[in-house]
């Protein structure tokens, strides 16, 4: 045991578990994208791997250890007082970086199509709630643990970042290949 965090399964439920195909899915409609969009290959190949080890960690709960770690850190170099401080400000951060990540991959992305540019989005957001979560704050767990018809926002958040990308990628899998190359000339 280390800082009161021991190895085990993150998230047992039955809705844990949905989420971890539903990672496990995404990563598998990455992959049959990168075959067919071959103009996008690396993306959807690093895409893949992404949602891949996001899957494995989602049940791994390596965000908790790394949390653990931190208090324990926090602890003995003497600043666990001033942690409400540190909190706001990291949860400052990671909205400002993933604002900046949204803005900067839409301009990136901006003559890609809009399956590529929906994944990235359903990729920010993603990065975004799971750094604010990992960080494991009481007062953002109240809200994300909170819902609507029955419906947790941390869920709704997570799933539908998941979705996003793999509508995306079954969408761009769905598609012919862009490479002009693999077109055969009519004439």
């Amino acid at each position: 045991m280390i800082y009161g965090w021991s190895p085990g399964i993150g998230d047992p439920s039955l809705l844990g578990w949905f989420t971890v195909v539903a990672y496990f899915m995404a990563s598998f409609f990455c992959v049959l994208a990168s075959r067919r969009d071959v103009n996008a290959k690396r993306f959807w190949t690093i895409l893949a791997i992404a949602l891949a080890v996001l899957g494995l960690n989602k049940q791994l709960d390596l965000q908790s250890f790394l949390t653990a770690l931190a208090r324990g850190l926090a602890n003995s170099e003497g600043w666990y007082g001033r942690r409400r401080e540190l909190q706001k400000l990291f949860v400052i951060t990671i909205s400002l970086l993933a604002l900046f990540g949204a803005v900067t991959t839409v301009v990136l992305l901006r003559k890609s199509s809009g399956q590529i540019s929906a994944a990235a989005a359903g990729f920010v957001l993603l990065g975004a709630f799971i750094c604010i979560r990992a960080a494991s704050f009481h007062h953002v767990d109240r809200i994300l643990n909170s819902g609507v018809l029955g419906a947790r926002f941390n869920w709704i958040i997570e799933l539908g970042g998941i979705s996003l990308i793999a509508a995306s990628a079954f969408g761009a899998g769905r598609t012919a290949r862009r490479n002009p190359s693999s077109v055969r000339d009519s004439h």
